[in-house]
């Protein structure tokens, strides 16, 4: 220490001096940017598995373990006070002689009923060098019986055999009882004995022995045993510091969900099931910035048009909608967030995420809680549902109700519906965490930072994300599904490349207005439109398929494909009588008959004319061969 205050520390190999102060040396201390090395150090506890350092008090101690460090601190005390040293033994003597059996005036009274004798000369001294190593730290004055452990009267052979049965059948998949894992013990001790390893009266171990045995080995590592890591993951999962999202528009969290509401068509009113519901929610402020309701199931369809939702602006969805709030969220995320479904692990999704710029992270399996807000907003907007409808849990001794019979909700009802909870209700929901609004978190975080990313043109994700077939190009254009898509471009296209060729034709499930058909020389893509645009406007491939089933059915019902048969046979029959007939008339020189035809048939008003045989007229001359020349009427124009 220098003359002005100032501590300087020299470094053990080089020598090079630091300078510091008494105030920056203890701030260091606390903040754990420096650490005292003991000789001696001192521990509350003896157990060396735990491998983290841990704030050692001595608040939880026994009473009597108290009232000792409390008397021998005392004793301590009074000899620094008089001036001694712990080598020091003739007057250390001396000194506690002076005390008649009387403990320090400072120890506690309740300490001093406590004391049975005065310490010897020697149990002072050594409490004296343990307190000057330990840097003078009260808890180095501990009796060494506190955290003595009682000595195992078990044989250590029997606690291997029990150790090994607990390790080898109790901690496996199959969850067998203590009791079950004690009767193996039981059985293994009796051949040990058999065999002259053990006696009878060693063999013998209690339940509550084996279960002792058992709670030594730690809970993570029993359920990790007895149930899988996944299990054990999922039961001692923790959270240090939530997700790493700063701003808006830094990381988007999608997920797929069925809704809990079976609702009714439109137009029918019958039950159309349960809808399937992909929401996309930023992390920083949990606004829903995107979703999308449809009967598919879970898969890239309905991912890519919700990302399509979030990233556009909304004013064309919210305009007429009669909502009280804008719809805020737009812009390209700078991270998606997924689990691991299929449709996330695609190729086509990796792709539309590159060339958006922007990159993907998957959850690990089985750990739906590393998106909890997509996870946390899915479960609100379950509550927002109407109860008509609504799929209910199995109770024990109730039955629910069948959604189909109370399901009232028409499909319509239920987009405009979750559209005003999305919009005007879920972003002014206050958390009780954090007591603020999404509404407010988004909109506050939008407006202090840079204008959004926005796609130039969507229809590189349409193709991306499209499903994709080989098709043949001929002169009708392309047929899908009996569905014919045809472009003036597409013939010149087929004109440049061939009479009929096969190439990639990608489509929308969702819309069959249009396709996408790959240039086979040049790799790019072109738009054809339908043939049928009135009847595709709008389609899906499900509704297609729907009509199409429908309309085979309402021909089964008419027994179309019998009177077909029928029909076709009945006509078969009536050319064979015809051919019967017309075999029989032919050698009767029908063709010399003149005005036979159909109308008179059908009519009946003709009947077959008797064979006339004509005379048969030979040309003598060039002149007889010329055509007869006709008279033409004149004309004259005033």
């Amino acid at each position: 220490m220098t003359d002005d205050g100032r501590l300087v520390f020299f470094d053990l190999e080089s020598g090079a001096p630091k300078t510091t102060t008494a105030a920056q040396l203890q701030r260091d201390l606390e903040a754990g940017r420096l650490q005292v090395v003991q000789e001696h150090p001192v521990a509350l506890s003896q157990d060396d598995i735990i491998g983290t350092r841990l704030v050692q008090t001595f608040e939880h101690l026994p009473e009597h373990e108290q009232l000792g460090l409390k008397l021998r601190v005392g004793y301590v005390k009074y000899m620094k006070r008089c001036g001694l040293g712990k080598g020091m033994r003739l007057r250390i003597v001396a000194a506690l002689s002076r005390l008649k059996g009387h403990p320090p005036g400072d120890v506690p009274p309740e300490v001093a009923v406590a004391m049975k004798k005065t310490p010897s000369a020697s149990s002072v001294m050594s409490w004296m060098r343990k307190f000057d190593a330990s840097g003078g730290n009260p808890l180095s004055l501990l009796s060494g019986n506190c955290f003595k452990r009682s000595s195992r009267r078990l044989h250590k052979l029997v606690e291997d055999i029990a150790r090994r049965e607990i390790r080898d059948f109790y901690c496996t998949r199959k969850r067998p009882s203590a009791r079950q894992t004690k009767l193996l013990i039981d059985r293994e001790l009796e051949q040990q004995v058999v065999r002259g390893r053990l006696e009878a009266d060693e063999s013998k171990i209690s339940p509550s022995t084996v279960r002792r045995l058992i709670t030594e080995i730690s809970p993570y590592d029993r359920c990790v045993a007895r149930y899988g890591p996944s299990y054990a993951r999922n039961r001692w999962r923790y959270s240090l510091g939530g997700i790493d999202a700063q701003r808006v528009l830094a990381r988007y969290e999608i997920d797929h969900t069925i809704l809990d509401l079976v609702v009714v068509n439109d137009v029918t009113g019958l039950p159309m099931g349960r809808p399937t519901i992909t929401v996309v929610v930023d992390s920083y402020s949990g606004y829903i910035v995107g979703f999308h309701i449809s009967f598919w199931s879970a898969g890239l369809a309905n991912a890519l048009a919700a990302f399509k939702i979030a990233i556009r602006p909304k004013d064309f969805l919210t305009e007429h909608a009669g909502l009280t709030n804008k719809w805020l969220a737009y812009g390209i995320p700078d991270l998606m967030v997924v689990d691991n479904g299929l449709e996330f692990h695609s190729p086509h999704f990796h792709l539309a995420a590159m060339h958006l710029a922007t990159d993907v992270l998957h959850c690990a399996v089985r750990q739906p809680w590393l998106k909890p807000m997509v996870e946390r907003s899915i479960g609100e907007i379950n509550g927002y549902l109407p109860t008509a409808g609504r799929v209910e849990k199995q109770l024990t001794n109730y039955l629910p109700e069948n959604p189909d019979k109370t399901a009232c909700v028409t499909f319509g009802a239920l987009c405009m519906g979750l559209l005003k909870a999305i919009v005007d209700v879920h972003p002014f929901e206050v958390t009780d965490r954090r007591l603020d609004r999404a509404y407010d978190l988004y909109s506050e975080g939008l407006a202090g930072q840079l204008a959004p990313r926005l796609p130039a043109s969507t229809s590189e994700l349409d193709i991306i994300m499209a499903s994709s077939k080989t098709l043949t190009v001929g002169n009708e254009g392309i047929v899908k599904s009996y569905l014919r898509y045809n472009s003036p471009e597409l013939q010149d296209m087929r004109r440049r490349i061939g009479l009929r060729f096969t190439t990639e034709v990608k489509f929308n499930p969702e819309d069959l207005g249009h396709v996408w058909v790959q240039d086979p020389q040049q790799k790019g893509w072109m738009h054809v439109p339908s043939c049928q645009p009135e009847y595709t406007a709008g389609l899906s491939d499900v509704q297609h398929r729907a009509i199409r089933a429908q309309k085979k059915g309402v021909l089964t019902i008419r027994n179309a494909e019998e009177v077909l048969t029928q029909s076709k046979l009945e006509l078969t029959d009536m050319w064979s009588n015809a051919m019967r007939k017309g075999k029989r008339l032919k050698g009767a020189q029908l063709r010399a008959v003149s005005g036979f035809t159909s109308n008179e048939v059908f009519s009946g008003s003709a009947k077959p004319a008797a064979p006339i045989s004509a005379p048969v007229v030979v040309p003598t001359s060039k002149e007889e061969l010329l055509p007869i020349p006709k008279e033409y009427e004149t004309y004259e124009f005033n």
